[in-house]
């Protein structure tokens, strides 16, 4: 997945703490759960974004929420616990995927609204599941 500055731009502006309570309670509401396909789209992006995605563990994917007004542009946050580049667990972070028409496009670490606590998360075992491949 690539950052592109545009999806950066919009995802801090909306996920950072510039943003009114009424845009908090406007995202949390649009919650919704993650299609199949878009889970097993992050976990193959995975594969790609993380150093080591096969040493990942306590993954945890976010309902859905809508990052634009109109809901053309999504948001899904996915926690998770993976080594970094020396072979250490570096601890449990979180990463905003910006989504446009059920894909993945770009990322960012460790955003604010992940954090928020509204957010609903539920366990992502296939993320998990990368180590028994």
């Amino acid at each position: 997945m690539r950052i592109g500055v545009p999806s950066l731009l919009v995802l801090c502006a909306l996920l950072s703490s510039c943003v009114t309570a009424e845009e908090v309670k406007r995202v949390e509401a649009s919650q919704r759960p993650p299609s199949p396909a878009l889970r097993s789209a992050i976990v193959s992006a995975a594969r790609d974004y993380l150093v080591d995605p096969y040493s990942v563990r306590d993954a945890e994917i976010s309902h859905v929420v809508d990052a634009s007004k109109d809901g053309k542009i999504q948001a899904v946050c996915v926690k998770f616990n993976s080594k970094n580049r020396m072979g250490g667990y570096v601890g449990r972070s979180a990463l905003s995927v910006r989504v446009v028409n059920d894909k993945p496009v770009s990322a960012v670490q460790d955003p604010p609204g992940c954090y928020l606590p509204g957010m609903k998360y539920r366990p992502f075992p296939e993320l998990e599941n990368l180590k028994n491949i």
